[in-house]
């Protein structure tokens, strides 16, 4: 494995240290509270991201109906035909706050992200013989980690099955299975299936614009050996602040969409679960965190991309139209984050406090 797979988090603040369960996790069973962070149909949507896909009418039909997380004899013999091959992708949960409730410890995600499983740096392709002969719903059910899953970096460290050793790293490192799929390398996009999902239902174009994202995004095959993200913060400097606001009880939503008519939505399923499609989003500006009830919209600014003259009347500009909707902007420069971020969550949670 190369230096570059394990590549950690850079420039970590040594004030994080001292939260609790932020490095060398107990030997303790662990539980993700992802429904409670990325809402109903998010975390729906992943769950349906298991034995293979994309799911097509044909294989259904060959099934009468019914499929199994497992390929039948009948799917497989398809797939021989086609010459289909597969890659194992796998379902990562990044995860932050750790607190021990009932025995167990609870954490929070930060991050979601597909990634395919390799051997030797390289992604691994597998025939339709390969599933004849293995178990997905038993692998399914496995315990499986990353340790040392860097979602910024593409770095994903160890791959662990079973029993795990959570000691010597952050607790952030850590990349929790979800699920296991096996993605076919070639599909007819007409003939993909939608999970049954009731509240999109008669909202056709709300289906089709699901449907795009679904083939686009968990159903391309990989070229790169490199995580891609569905869901939660896009820069470390971000991750450092939520850790620093979790610690004093402020919980915004991650990466919220703000839009030109007030409306704003913290994902584009999110933004499906209101019957609302891509195609008629009027977005201003996507915030790194928004606390909703406040109306405030918070900005991890690096010195990288936001010191230039061009840069600031850009984020200006930005400013002034949320002011014109009646949200708040507070922009942080990423150098004070990595600097303190307990400072930092400070000045969040005194803009909170200051009457509007």
């Amino acid at each position: 494995m190369s230096e570059e797979q394990i590549k950690n988090i850079e420039n970590r603040p040594e004030e994080l240290a001292g939260l609790p369960f932020y490095q060398d996790l107990p030997h303790m069973p662990v539980r993700i509270d992802l429904e409670g962070a990325i809402g109903e149909f998010l975390n729906y949507d992943i769950f349906q991201l298991d034995g293979i896909q994309p799911l097509e009418k044909r294989h259904m039909e060959a099934n009468n109906g019914l499929i199994g997380v497992n390929a039948s004899t009948e799917s497989i013999a398809i797939y021989k035909e086609e010459q289909v091959n597969f890659q194992l992708i796998y379902v990562v949960v990044n995860a932050y706050g750790f607190r021990e409730v009932n025995g167990e410890l609870v954490g929070k995600p930060y991050c979601i992200s597909l990634v395919p499983a390799s051997k030797r740096g390289e992604i691994s392709s597998v025939p339709p013989e390969w599933l004849e002969n293995i178990d997905l719903e038993r692998m399914d059910g496995v315990p499986k980690l990353y340790k040392g899953f860097n979602p910024f970096r593409g770095a994903f460290g160890l791959h662990m099955l079973g029993m795990h050793d959570y000691s010597n790293i952050e607790s952030d490192m850590l990349g929790f299975v979800h699920s296991i799929y096996a993605l076919a390398d070639r599909f007819e996009h007409s003939e993909v299936l939608l999970p049954g999902i009731p509240m999109l239902q008669g909202h056709n174009q709300v289906l089709n614009d699901y449907k795009k994202y679904r083939n686009n995004w968990y159903f391309k095959p990989f070229k790169k050996l490199k995580p891609k993200k569905i869901w939660g913060c896009d820069s470390p400097i971000e991750l450092f602040l939520i850790h620093a606001m979790d610690s004093i009880g402020l919980n915004p939503e991650l990466q919220t969409i703000i839009c030109e008519d007030g409306f704003t939505v913290p994902s584009f399923h999110k933004l499906w679960e209101n019957h609302k499609s891509r195609k008629r989003l009027k977005s201003i500006t996507d915030a790194d965190f928004y606390f909703p009830d406040k109306k405030l919209a918070v900005f991890c600014d690096s010195v990288a991309h936001h010191s230039s003259p061009e840069a600031k009347k850009k984020d200006q500009a930005i400013d002034e139209k949320l002011k014109k909707i009646g949200i708040r902007s507070l922009r942080i420069c990423g150098r004070d984050i990595a600097q303190s971020p307990m400072d930092s969550a400070r000045v969040v949670e005194a803009e909170l406090t200051k009457s509007v």
